[in-house]
C-alpha cells in the first residue's frame, strides 16, 4: 500500500483512491460490551456507532452514499450487529437485508465482498489493511469475479476489537 498526499498520487497510479475519513473510537463508560459486568442505566453508543457517525460527518456523506463495505465479522453475530451500528440499517432489519440479498454483490450495499474475516482469517493488526485493500480493488474495478457492478465510487471499512475499540475508514475514487 502506498499512502501519500493527493498531489503526489499521480506518480504511483492513474487511479488514486482517496481517504475521506479515518476515525478511531474507544469505549466510553456506559456503552455495552460483551465483557462488561453490568449495563448502566444511562447507556452510551458503542465505539462502532461513534466511529461511523464521526466518519460520515468527516467525509461529508451518509451511509446511503456507500457503494461497498467491509465490516468486522469474526463471527456471524458481529456482522449483523455492525450492520446496524454502522448505520446501514436499523436494528432488527438485518434479517430482511440478508434474506432480500441487499448485502450481495448486486445488492443495495455489498458487504464483505471478499468473504470478510470469516473467509480470510484475522491477522491481528492487519485486518483493517486487508479491508482497505479490498475496497480499493472494488473502487478501481479490479476485484475480478467478486467485482461489485455499476462502478462503485465510495466504500467503508470497519474493524472492531476487544475490549471496545473501533475504526471506520471511508474511501472514494
Amino acid at each position: 500500500m502506498v499512502l501519500c498526499r493527493a498531489d503526489h498520487a499521480a506518480r504511483y497510479t492513474s487511479r488514486p483512491i482517496r481517504i475521506r475519513a479515518d476515525v478511531f473510537r474507544t469505549r466510553r463508560y456506559g456503552s455495552f460490551e460483551v465483557m462488561h459486568p453490568s449495563i448502566p442505566a444511562d447507556a452510551r453508543p458503542s465505539p462502532s456507532v461513534q466511529a461511523s457517525k464521526a466518519a460520515y460527518e468527516q467525509a461529508g456523506i451518509g451511509p446511503e452514499d456507500l457503494d461497498v463495505a467491509q465490516i468486522q465479522d469474526t463471527e456471524v453475530g458481529h456482522e449483523l450487529m455492525h450492520m446496524a451500528e454502522c448505520g446501514f440499517c436499523k436494528d432488527g432489519e438485518q434479517e430482511s437485508w440478508i434474506r432480500d440479498g441487499e448485502t450481495k454483490l448486486d445488492g443495495r450495499l455489498p458487504i464483505n465482498t471478499d468473504g470478510g474475516l470469516l473467509a480470510n482469517g484475522e491477522p491481528v493488526g492487519a485486518s483493517g489493511l486487508r479491508q482497505v485493500h479490498e475496497v480499493c480493488l472494488q473502487l478501481r474495478g479490479d476485484a475480478g469475479a467478486r467485482q461489485v457492478p455499476g462502478g462503485p465510487r465510495t466504500g467503508l471499512t470497519h474493524v472492531y476489537g476487544f475490549p471496545g475499540v473501533s475504526c471506520v475508514t471511508v474511501l472514494s475514487r
